[in-house]
């Protein structure tokens, strides 16, 4: 049996962004209609929305918690088996969400690093957690972790920074939403578009970028 193609697919992404999540489940459900001609390996990529915000969190004004606005999120949520409860009133600190998916991405790989990203999204929209140290420690031990080894890293300056740095080359590129994805090393669209403009993308990226001429860098 010839093997399948790769497609290799980074999403620059923030654990508070609900248009990131909604986002993940209609490239999973792409991915799931394209299973039988290519392989999917998906990597998260740190960006934050709200850098400044401190361990405590930002005040959320009035129009991000109801309204027209929300109400769109919350029907784009149903559709793909979300639920988003709007539970917060502040905007979290997501640096230590984004180091555990550093985590979980080096020592057990992205399949991982998927998972976790979905349990991030959902204890924050679904849940209510602001994801402090302990929220995120207890998600990382969810994730099959040792807790020590998950708050050691995730409270570690340099596992820190390195967070700060990759988001924030991500805002030196341009970039000022997300999410936004890459096909095989190819910038290809941001925002959270159908199930439909995934299939497309995904199969005109394994034909026109196939991942073997990829540069790694």
């Amino acid at each position: 049996m010839a093997t399948r193609p790769v497609v290799n697919v980074d999403v620059v992404s923030d654990v508070m962004c609900p248009w990131c999540w909604v986002g993940k489940r209609r490239l999973e459900g792409g991915m799931k209609s394209l299973e039988d001609k290519f392989q999917f390996r998906v990597r998260w990529l740190p960006y934050m929305l709200r850098p400044q915000a401190p361990p405590e969190g930002l005040p959320i004004p009035p129009q991000y918690r109801s309204g027209p606005r929300m109400e769109q999120i919350r029907q784009a949520g149903q559709e793909v088996g979300i639920e988003f409860t709007f539970k917060n009133t502040a905007f979290p600190s997501t640096l230590r969400a984004h180091a555990l998916l550093d985590l979980a991405a080096s020592k057990e790989g992205v399949d991982k690093q998927n998972d976790v990203a979905e349990r991030l999204f959902k204890a924050y929209f679904t849940d209510g957690s602001m994801l402090t140290a302990d929220d995120v420690v207890s998600i990382g031990s969810e994730a099959g972790f040792d807790a020590k080894e998950v708050r050691a890293f995730i409270n570690s300056e340099d596992n820190l920074e390195a967070v700060r740095k990759a988001a924030e080359a991500w805002s030196m590129k341009g970039v000022e939403g997300v999410p936004l994805f890459y096909f095989n090393g190819q910038r290809m669209f941001s925002g959270a578009q159908s199930e439909d403009v995934f299939k497309r993308m995904l199969s005109m990226a394994a034909e026109r970028f196939p991942a073997a001429q990829v540069s790694k860098t």
